[in-house]
């Protein structure tokens, strides 16, 4: 290139040539144009001057040494990107990588001479440093540090309420940071700090030029911009790239009636003189931050029109075009735009450059105890007023919302003050602010000339005006001709606001969030006529636009300012359908005497039905939530019942959203279709509601464990019929911060008794062996089989399926996730390609279970070789399966004669050695267990304090106790007795590790034990631990198969006392344990608390069953303690007793006998204390952190034990004839499943169906039950639990 173009270049004006001028790269040729982009030719003071234009010979000017452009690109791309382009355009496009990339420039060296054509590019680059990192002027520091002194008065401290006299606090220590998530083209969403949002974007790595930050009224977005303009003035790092941060309200500039230039408006806002606010932009050498609050308060037709626009700084125009100037960057382009809105930014603004949309979600619940304790700035006021909170559901997820939170706060300490009652029933939001008013009332209007009902209704009728005509901010006359006396009103806020050559007095509510609610008063304290006038224009106005935010080719420029307006008028009828609970409501409108429309409740009712049948997404979630606020149980269900889908799967539901679902699914008996998107975490709150669902879509961030439970009510009898979980799309930048899931998405359906899962999964060929590489799962077993299946352990074990899987064990991985699902009847894989190495574990997936009737594989690449299918062949001939191959697709079909007896015993025989096999490599886990509750046999008199477990087995399998987390793995059925018994004292070394049980199988099908064990697993500690075993006088130390992170694993050849101890000392190192807390009646006046500090392995069950005539008082028990250290109590109130002082731990307390470590007496009045443990030999450090223990009455002495009264399934049976005979009506549907199982023959199967009576169909079955055993009647009595629950519930609701 020559000079002259290049020259031109710099300057700009005709760089803006088409893609195929001779600046583009042709072949390896270097693109000037790519190198220095438009950041580069604006920084250049060449632009400046016609001078030097004419000065040829200038810095600029090629060199005589300069470079060809084709070596100037070999230069870029450096020695190690010659093999990867990639990686050179970066440093073509980016000119920091360029200058990263010469460090040689840095150094004293850079004015050597001339070499080598290198030298040309070195200079070049200096001098563009030169031109583009100018020195600061020392007069323009001092003005920019000036107006941040001027930022940090004006923002640091703010008034907390018009009520608080004058009240100010530091915005840095009220200031909470709420969840932000940011939302990605692909539909997913991250959560995003307040530091990252000027951080480049994920994809195309430039920064944004705008950020929209989107929240509801009362989301706190005016308080974070104000912390991030205060930030700036602070100098906190991550503002570091923008020299100047101006600050605009837009409910302020609304105000502004005059014309000014975008300098003047500056100077206006932040008191410094437009000659000072334009040197300081002039001479800007970085990005220039305008945080724009408010967008919602401007008028938007003047954003829909291009003609509105201005191009200079200097031109003068009104306040909203210069707004709309800087969005469109028609003025200061290279600035960056933060703009904060309640609504979505209207599709005709057409903001320019890259853009990141975000969302504020409000405060996690520790942030909401974080702002608890800012606000009360009182330890003991905090604790006082959190703990209200945080035991009351619907107030901590309420305080999600910060200005909630803000609320009740401030009701809280003015009760506090006042002595009052802080316990008030609060549900809906409608409710707190009601509360919150009556408050003020109460404490802050006494001295008002106007009467409540008045003051009420003028609040009300300024607070309409403002709604309508979207204003926020009043002058003077306006509020004076409204209110008499607004300067002592509490609700209003009055500050004076910047004119031209005066400051006009204005108020504003409290918050707008008070707008709306002081409007929907209004409407309910008009009389009856005007009244229902009102509220009907207001629902056509919000039903009209969102009719027309559902119309594809509508006028945006219009219509657009309707839906909008519709969306801030939403919270208005939010506030009328909570004014309309009486219940609630009634006593703070008796209370001041007023009367309310009663015909208002009719209108909304009749206007959700309306509109429920006609939208989804967010304004059915709207609908619901003005369910909510209604709190009317029959009419919610009323109004779900008849939807045959809701639909909200573009919005991401808040914590808020939840809590409310949650409220509208359990009133409701049955949901048609429901789509979600919802985090992980959110989930955990709906779950329970979403078996009301016939269909589910969820779309989570990320699948977990937790989702297993929805799994599982697929056979458990409830609605739901089909459920998809998908996980979402991420992001570049969300996988870096987090490990991708292996499995992506979850189909599950139902369809004849039979449900079908499909596991789809997404791994990188980098991590996983492409034969290894399975894309899909599909199961089919039995719905009743679903249900016993402990698909959270399942799903656990399918996320670590990938990184668990070496070369040593090709595919057998798929046995290990397979084998807690019992009642397989087709397996389907779809894979890269089907290899030699998968032939093992097909043959094992078809010897492992023996209710397999299909396998199926399909490769993704190549047909499957001949080989491989002649290895198939061979090695099914003797297993009685047949395999057809075609293309790409195996099938697998088990032979129609089947397998006799004799073929099921000798895979069963094999399937078990391969287990022990797989043991002793260690890779055998507790955590497969089917858990079961054992029956508790009733012991003499005499030994009443201790408990006997029975456990009848019905099949082979891994089994785990659910109250002493024993595992048993059965070879078969049987009957398992089992007991904990008493160590003997004289052990010697021996050192008890756990509690010693005494094990009784009497058809010996017991072939590993597992132990729970209280040690904190490592590397160092794995080898401390062996099973004692007695037998015969005898003692034998068995070495494990494998020490899990919560078992010890041995293998058995018979059965008599095991127990777990010591090889090695661990003291030293801590270990699980826990707190167990009973309290006794002493006299009238007296009462104990117990307190025991145990190993974690100890059952609780067997704790209770000593303490029979205490109440155990349930807590989270879980902590670490120390062997052979002291502990102490802490107890509050402090005047409580607590004996002894101080404690040793030993780590002896195995029972059977469990004495309390410390006592507490305290007066029979207490109602609760607070308790802590302290460690005394760590200086007092809490190792079970204090907590709130609420004390109940204790139970009489002849309160048996909950283990003892559950009730055996004989007793069960034999108890109930009767009435099962009368009230069963599931019996064929129970016949089924116990002919399925072999536990009644066909004849009496027959007979049973052949019977026309339902009460001797039943009758005869019982007869059947009776004749088969134990086994039978707990096999009975778990399919009645499922069938017809409620009746069991009712005759033995602890069976």
């Amino acid at each position: 290139m020559s000079r002259k173009p290049y020259v031109q270049y710099l300057q700009g004006p005709d760089t803006k040539m088409e893609p195929q001028s001779s600046y583009d790269l042709s072949d390896e040729e270097f693109s000037f144009r790519r190198v220095f982009p438009e950041c580069l030719s604006e920084r250049l003071p060449i632009h400046e001057g016609e001078d030097t234009m004419r000065e040829r010979q200038s810095s600029y000017d090629w060199q005589k040494s300069a470079m060809s452009r084709k070596h100037y690109v070999k230069y870029l791309q450096g020695e190690d990107t010659m093999r990867e382009r990639k990686s050179s355009f970066k440093r073509r496009v980016f000119p920091e990588c360029l200058i990263e990339r010469l460090p040689i420039h840095e150094g004293p060296d850079t004015k050597m001479e001339p070499q080598s054509s290198f030298d040309w590019i070195r200079f070049k680059i200096n001098k563009w440093r030169d031109l583009t990192v100018r020195p600061r002027d020392p007069a323009w520091q001092e003005m920019v540090s000036q107006y941040k002194e001027s930022i940090k008065r004006k923002y640091e401290h703010r008034n907390e309420s018009s009520f608080s006299s004058g009240e100010r606090v530091s915005l840095a220590a009220l200031y909470t940071e709420p969840v932000i998530i940011q939302k990605n083209e692909k539909g997913g969403f991250q959560n995003i700090s307040v530091e990252e949002l000027f951080n480049k974007l994920d994809i195309h790595l430039y920064y944004p030029s705008s950020v929209i930050l989107q929240g509801n009224s009362g989301s706190g977005k005016s308080f974070l911009v104000q912390k991030i303009i205060l930030d700036w003035a602070s100098e906190q790092h991550y503002l570091k790239d923008f020299n100047l941060a101006f600050y605009l309200s837009c409910e302020e500039l609304k105000c502004i009636s005059e014309e000014m230039n975008l300098i003047e408006l500056l100077s206006w806002n932040c008191g410094l003189s437009p000659d000072q606010i334009s040197e300081m932009v002039q001479k800007s050498s970085q990005r220039v931050l305008f945080i724009i609050d408010g967008l919602d308060d401007l008028d938007e037709l003047i954003f829909m029109c291009d003609n509105f626009c201005i191009s200079s700084e200097f031109q003068r125009a009104p306040p909203e075009v210069i707004v709309c100037s800087l969005l469109r960057q028609q003025i200061l382009p290279r600035s960056v735009r933060l703009i904060t809105t309640r609504t979505e930014v209207p599709q005709g603004m057409f903001l320019k450059g890259p853009q990141r949309f975000t969302e504020i979600m409000g405060f996690s619940e520790k942030g909401v105890e974080e702002y608890f304790q800012k606000f009360f700035q009182n330890e003991e006021l905090f604790r006082k007023a959190y703990e209200c909170v945080r035991v009351n559901e619907t107030l901590i997820t309420a305080c999600s919302i910060p200005v909630i939170c803000w609320i009740i706060c401030t009701v809280m300490r003015e009760r506090f003050s006042n002595g009052a009652d802080v316990t008030s029933v609060l549900e809906t939001s409608t409710s707190i602010y009601v509360d919150f008013v009556s408050t003020l009332l109460e404490h802050h209007c006494q001295g008002l000339s106007q009467s409540v009902p008045s003051l009420l209704r003028s609040l009300g009728q300024l607070a309409e005006r403002g709604m309508l005509e979207q204003q926020v901010l009043f002058d003077e006359k306006t509020v004076y001709d409204t209110i008499s006396d607004p300067a002592g009103n509490p609700f209003l806020f009055k500050f004076l606001l910047k004119r031209k050559i005066h400051q006009e007095t204005m108020f504003s509510f409290m918050h707008l969030s008070f707008q709306e609610f002081f409007t929907a008063l209004y409407y309910v304290l008009l009389d009856e006529e005007e009244s229902q006038r009102k509220v009907r224009e207001l629902l056509h106005t919000v039903e009209r636009g969102w009719a027309l935010s559902c119309w594809s080719d509508r006028d945006f420029s219009k219509a657009d300012v309707e839906v909008r307006h519709a969306k801030l008028l939403q919270p208005v009828i939010l506030f009328l359908c909570g004014l309309c609970k009486k219940e609630w409501i009634s006593s703070f409108f008796e209370k001041h005497n007023m009367t309310v429309s009663v015909n208002i409740e009719t209108h909304l009712k009749e206007w959700i039905i309306q509109c429920s049948q006609r939208y989804q997404n967010e304004h059915m979630l709207f609908i619901l939530h003005c369910l909510y606020e209604l709190h009317e149980k029959s009419f919610v269900g009323k109004v779900l019942e008849q939807l045959a889908s809701i639909d909200l799967s573009n919005i991401l539901l808040k914590n808020a959203d939840c809590w409310m679902l949650r409220f509208c699914f359990q009133n409701c008996v049955n949901i048609g279709k429901l789509r979600l998107n919802i985090t992980s975490d959110n989930l955990k709150i709906l779950q329970s509601a979403l078996i009301s669902c016939e269909e589910l879509w969820l779309k989570v961030d990320h699948i977990t464990d937790d989702t297993g439970d929805l799994i599982s009510a697929l056979g458990k009898g409830k609605i739901v019929k089909e459920l998809i979980i998908q996980e979402q799309k991420a992001s570049q930048a969300s996988l870096k911060k987090r490990i991708e899931s292996f499995c992506q998405e979850i189909v599950t359906s139902v369809k004849d008794e039979d449900v079908m899962l499909c596991f789809r999964f997404s791994v990188s060929s980098s991590e996983i062996r492409p034969s290894l590489l399975i894309s899909e799962l599909t199961l089919t077993c039995s719905r009743q089989e679903v249900s016993t299946v402990n698909w959270r352990i399942f799903l656990q074990k399918l996320q670590r399926s990938p990184s668990s899987r070496d070369s040593s064990g090709d595919g057998f991985f798929l046995l290990d996730v397979l084998h807690s699902v019992s009642g397989l009847k087709k397996v389907h894989l779809q894979m890269d390609k089907l290899t030699v190495s998968w032939i093992p574990t097909i043959l094992s997936l078809v010897q492992a279970f023996p209710s397999l009737n299909e396998l199926r594989t399909n490769s993704a690449i190549s047909f499957i070789p001949s080989d491989i299918k002649q290895c198939l062949v061979e090695s099914l001939t003797q297993t009685g399966w047949t395999p057809t191959v075609w293309r790409k697709s195996v099938l697998i079909k088990r032979d129609k004669k089947g397998f006799i007896k004799e073929d099921l015993k000798t895979i069963k025989t094999e399937n078990i050695e391969s287990k022990r096999a797989e043991s002793s490599l260690g890779q055998s886990s507790s955590g497969y267990a089917e858990v079961f509750t054992p029956e508790c046999v009733q012991q003499d008199d005499e030994d009443k304090h201790k408990t006997k477990y029975r456990f009848v087995c019905p099949h082979a399998g891994q089994f785990q106790c659910s109250l002493t987390s024993l595992v048993f793995v059965m070879e078969g059925e049987g009957e398992v007795l089992y007991n904990i018994v008493s160590w003997d004292p004289g052990l010697g070394q021996l050192r008890p590790a756990g509690p010693l049980y005494n094990i009784e199988c009497s058809a010996g099908s017991v072939s590993e034990l597992h132990f729970q064990h209280c040690m904190i697993f490592s590397e160092e500690n794995k080898d401390c631990l062996a099973v004692a075993h007695f037998t015969g006088g005898n003692v034998e130390i068995i070495q494990p198969l494998k020490v899990t992170e919560t078992h010890v694993i041995i293998d058995i050849r018979d059965l008599s006392i095991f127990g777990l101890i010591w090889i090695k000392t661990i003291f030293g190192f801590p270990i699980k344990g826990q707190v167990l807390l009973f309290l006794r009646p002493v006299t009238v006046k007296q009462k104990i608390l117990n307190v025991h500090l145990l190993p974690g392995n100890v059952p609780v069950s067997e704790v209770q069953g000593w303490h029979l005539d205490k109440k155990y008082i349930e807590t989270s028990s879980k902590c670490h303690l120390f062997p052979e250290r002291e502990y102490s109590l802490c107890c509050q109130p402090e005047d409580c007793e607590v004996q002894p002082v101080s404690e040793m731990f030993e780590l002896d307390h195995f029972g059977p006998n469990y004495h309390p470590t410390f006592e507490v007496f305290l007066d029979v009045n207490v109602e609760e204390v607070r308790l802590g443990v302290l460690d005394k030999t760590r200086d007092g450090k809490e190792v079970w952190k204090r907590r709130r223990i609420l004390l109940t009455v204790a139970p009489s002495k002849d309160v048996e034990h909950p283990a003892h009264r559950r009730i055996p399934e004989t007793e069960f049976v034999n108890t109930h004839r009767d009435e099962l005979i009368q009230r069963v009506s599931s019996v064929m549907a129970i016949a089924d499943s116990l002919l399925s199982k072999n536990m009644i023959d066909r004849e009496m199967y027959d007979e049973v169906h052949t019977e026309k009576k339902r009460t001797e169909k039943m009758r005869l079955l019982l007869d059947a039950v009776d004749s088969g055993g134990a086994a039978v009647k707990a096999e009975f009595c778990r399919l009645l639990k499922e069938k017809e629950h409620y009746l069991v519930d009712e005759l033995g609701p602890h069976l």
